[in-house]
């Protein structure tokens, strides 16, 4: 792996803040760390000097949710924004396979969003295979919750009517034969034969430009899940190589994503394979399905008429594999930092009750556990992951107010009271902040355009108490950085990591009003001490 940088550098001539509030005149980095503040200059001749002529400089900021292998691993998928029935999504498909493409090459789609996923019919499978022919399909939604696949991908992935879809999952049929709709993990039947067609090639353009774009953004680290509900994927080599080139421009933590007991052992190869940048996050578990598909797992019933869908139950009805009291226990046992996916209050309460079970029987909590998404928290709920004494905290995403708005068709008026993001940050939960992209669409995944949306209530402030700018820079450095295991990020105290962005404005000068996906402008990015992103500010 190339040195991160080995030179000793000096910011001064700016606003340098080491945390969301404290600053310091001038900033000391020696070997890709902070060695020292507020330096006397003389003292230092052979320091290469950095004005930062009146700009803005912040601890790097991390996106402690995010997809952007998988996003990566699809990038020559085509676009579906905006495609909410079968007729859109086929005419769109229509217009974009190139007709050069090979009679059984893979088409990939992403992006789109239906109204009621469980009535994709035989006769919504039909417009697809028109388009389509022989060459398999596999699109995704926007929320990376379901998967629509044509005839040619359901012969390759094998399924019938009669395959039996995973825990939490469902295979849409009608009249005895699969419509190609799958839902939750059941996804990962036809992932598991289809994603090996998609070249390393594509999936590491594709990754290299998310990453680029994202250090273009102001974010020097990310919380990659690596997996889905369609599945793990982690491509570790790919990134190892950049890294080893010189040219991955962000920290990784990665994770590993499990579906039951024993499929957690498989993560325990990573514990010793860290890098600089590539740092094994822990593991990941969903507990429930999507808020945005009606999916979350509540104790009340939604306008569906059911309480949502679980991965994992609160006893051993589903076998001992799926038993989350039995999932923490090991957890704890191990030591593992976990990421749970978590909408509903029955979800949030299964695992809540597995980690007073296993503090009970070890005596203490030994990791973190980070609690995703949380639609639905209660109040009680809330003080009692308070009562883990930090080891447990969240990640959320205030922009899903906007971009998952008008959901009463699944929750009907409760769809107000969803994301309490000012409640969890209120009771002292550590809460970081995070895009979960592609599910929030690109516009609203910069820095500035969550502070956009979050400083205003996702425009409606009386059911979304808008955040603070403070509550804010918290939220993606040191909020963001305690869902990871390492401490060395989200903070520019001394021994920690130079991660560093430089805005050409103090966020606390402007107005929330004036925030946009582009406003502050990142004049650089800068991980380990080294440029990864943009110039020095200019005079």
């Amino acid at each position: 792996m190339k040195k991160i940088i080995n030179k000793t550098v000096i910011f001064i001539n700016g606003t340098i803040y080491i945390d969301a509030k404290r600053k310091v005149k001038n900033l000391l980095i020696k070997e890709g760390k902070v060695a020292a503040h507020d330096v006397d200059l003389e003292q230092f001749n052979d320091a290469e000097i950095v004005d930062l002529k009146g700009s803005t400089l912040y601890p790097g900021f991390i996106d402690s949710h995010v997809h952007l292998v998988e996003v990566g691993t699809c990038s020559k998928g085509i676009p579906l924004q905006g495609c909410t029935t079968a007729d859109a999504i086929a005419k769109t498909l229509s217009k974009n396979i190139p007709n050069e493409l090979p009679e059984d090459a893979l088409i990939l789609g992403n992006a789109f969003s239906l109204p009621d996923y469980d009535a994709w019919s035989l006769e919504d499978l039909a417009k697809l295979d028109e388009v389509t022919g022989t060459r398999p399909i596999m699109v995704f939604d926007n929320l990376g919750h379901n998967m629509i696949i044509n005839s040619a991908a359901i012969a390759l992935s094998g399924i019938t009517a009669e395959t039996k879809a995973p825990m939490g999952g469902k295979i849409i049929v009608e009249d005895g034969k699969p419509t190609g709709m799958l839902r939750e993990s059941a996804m990962i039947i036809a992932g598991n034969k289809l994603f090996p067609l998609i070249s390393d090639e594509t999936v590491r353009a594709g990754s290299k430009d998310c990453f680029d774009l994202w250090a273009s953004m102001g974010y020097t680290s990310i919380v990659d899940l690596m997996g889905a509900p369609f599945g793990r994927m982690l491509k570790l080599d790919l990134c190892r190589e950049m890294e080893e080139a010189g040219t991955l421009p962000i920290r990784i933590n990665y994770m590993y994503t499990f579906s039951s007991l024993d499929d957690m052992d498989g993560a325990l190869e990573y514990k010793n394979r860290e890098t600089e940048l590539l740092r094994f996050g822990g593991l990941k578990l969903f507990v429930d399905g999507a808020y945005a598909g009606g999916q979350a797992w509540t104790t009340w019933k939604n306008k569906q008429g059911n309480n949502g869908l679980y991965y994992v139950y609160s006893d051993d009805t589903y076998g001992k594999e799926y038993n989350i009291n039995r999932i923490v226990e090991k957890v704890n046992n191990l030591g593992l930092n976990i990421h749970y996916h978590m909408q509903g209050d029955q979800a949030i309460d299964a695992v809540l009750n597995a980690l007073d079970k296993a503090r009970e029987k070890k005596g203490k909590i030994t990791s973190t556990h980070t609690f995703i998404h949380l639609a639905y928290p209660t109040d009680i709920q809330i003080e009692r992951m308070k009562s883990f004494n930090g080891h447990v905290v969240a990640t959320v995403q205030p922009v899903f107010w906007e971009a998952e708005g008008d959901l009463s068709r699944y929750y009907g008026d409760r769809e107000k009271s969803c994301y309490p993001v000012k409640k969890l940050i209120h009771a002292g939960i550590s809460t970081g902040l995070s895009t979960d992209y592609w599910v929030s669409p690109l516009e609203l995944c910069s820095p500035t355009a969550v502070m956009n949306v979050s400083l205003n209530g996702g425009g409606d402030p009386e059911n979304h108490p808008p955040l603070t700018t403070q509550e804010l820079i918290h939220g993606f450095t040191a909020g963001s950085a305690a869902t990871t295991p390492r401490k060395d990020i989200g903070k520019l105290e001394v021994e920690c990591v130079a991660d560093m962005v430089i805005y050409e404005k103090d966020f606390y000068s402007i107005s929330s009003q004036d925030f946009n996906k582009d406003y502050p402008k990142v004049l650089s990015t800068w991980v380990g001490g080294k440029k990864v992103y943009g110039e020095i500010p200019p005079a």
